[in-house]
């Protein structure tokens, strides 16, 4: 029997399933929900520039907390919260994942709704979890490393943008650069976008980094995903299983750091950074300090610059308090701990977006190719630059010309 064949009695097998029917009504429901959630775009302060100026330019660090603005929802909270809860889902192990999965949009969406209030910070540690002491310790670790020094040339975000322009093509499948005022960051990837911040610069190591990290990692993942049938998994993200950092993003960010190690371009002024975000999550949720005395330490104990401390801040106190920046340490430490048991499973991992708590079950629906899972169509490009003996270890799909999008 040839594949398509193969395929199509796969599916209409499944098709006779109720059970299938209702799970993919719920994805469906659930998909439509999760398109409307762009956290980002509705986290992001519009003010965030001249707050930014006040700390950067300022010779004593302002009292206050900022008071940050944020766009208008542009969708219906009480309407999708109501089609989530009223939504019929079978109970089988896949089943629960996507109760897991409605659960979830349904409280990000609460999350939205209580910008600016206390709620906000509970709902972020119900989705995200925080900084525990021992993520912290392995932080500090970090946050002693000695940065490199600044790279001369810089590139400014339009000149970024054509070099990764440029990495798209080689990877081979569509994803949008954009240059975008309101970050809250240098850069950032959307779904199949990846956003650079105006005004920013970029190093030739920096334009390497995000090549690795956003493009063949994030979008990379999220374009493999949108190819499977269960979309509001594999397209939006697996939900947590357990413990709050279990979900996909975990292992999102963790992979994307990796990826970086892997390809030798994680300096030390990047892991600073990522540890210095998961101090600053522990100061503003465990110890409870302003922003301006969490932005106070960043400068005066590690020495970040101005400009660095505050952005690290923002990334934090955005919303009322938002703890998604501790996972990198637990998912890099989790896709780390795959890597040197189980390196067979990277290839699962880049078949869509989850997590490596869900490896299990999505190898039961792939079944080695005979299930009702495609295999990854993409795999990141700089996995066929790497020494002979790493590669050995990494599933690499060889490029087909007939498949170029």
């Amino acid at each position: 029997m040839n594949d398509a064949r193969r395929t199509e009695k796969i599916f209409q097998e499944a098709f006779e399933s109720q059970d299938f029917f209702l799970l993919l009504e719920a994805d469906r429901h659930i998909t439509m929900a999760s398109a409307n959630l762009r956290v980002l775009k509705y986290i992001n302060p519009s003010n965030s520039s001249e707050i930014a100026r006040a700390y950067i330019t300022r010779e004593k660090t302002p009292r206050n907390n900022p008071r940050y603005r944020y766009r208008e929802l542009q969708f219906d909270p009480e309407h999708t919260k109501v089609e989530l809860l009223n939504l019929p889902i079978v109970d089988s192990e896949l089943g629960r994942i996507y109760r897991a999965k409605r659960d979830e949009v349904f409280n990000t969406i609460c999350m939205l709704e209580s910008r600016n209030t206390p709620e906000f910070l509970d709902r972020s540690r119900l989705l995200f979890g925080t900084a525990d002491k021992k993520t912290l310790t392995k932080a500090e670790d970090w946050l002693r490393l000695e940065p490199e020094p600044e790279e001369p040339n810089q590139l400014d975000a339009r000149e970024a943008k054509a070099k990764l322009d440029a990495i798209v093509r080689k990877q081979r499948f569509l994803c949008s650069i954009r240059v975008r005022t309101y970050l809250s960051s240098d850069a950032a990837a959307g779904e199949l976008s990846v956003a650079l911040r105006k005004g920013a610069t970029y190093s030739a190591n920096d334009i390497a980094s995000l090549g690795v990290h956003e493009v063949q990692t994030h979008v990379l993942r999220t374009r493999n995903g949108e190819m499977q049938p269960f979309r509001a998994l594999f397209f939006h993200g697996f939900p947590r299983v357990d413990l709050p950092a279990s979900g996909y993003l975990a292992t999102e960010e963790g992979l994307a750091t990796f990826n970086e190690e892997l390809a030798g371009v994680l300096t030390n002024r990047r892991r600073r950074l990522l540890a210095g975000r998961v101090k600053a999550v522990y100061l503003m949720d465990k110890e409870e300090l302003s922003f301006g005395e969490i932005f106070n330490v960043l400068v005066q104990q590690h020495k970040f610059t101005k400009a660095e401390a505050y952005a690290i801040c923002e990334r934090v106190f955005r919303g009322g308090g938002y703890t998604k920046d501790h996972i990198y340490f637990f998912g890099y430490e989790q896709v780390k701990e795959l890597w040197n048991t189980s390196p067979e499973d990277f290839e699962i991992l880049y078949m869509g977006k989850l997590g490596v708590a869900h490896i299990p079950i999505v190898r039961r629906l792939y079944k080695n190719g005979q299930g009702i899972l495609y295999p990854a169509r993409y795999m990141p490009l700089f996995f066929t630059s790497l020494p002979a003996e790493t590669r050995a270890r990494l599933p690499i799909a060889p490029l087909d010309d007939d498949k170029v999008d």
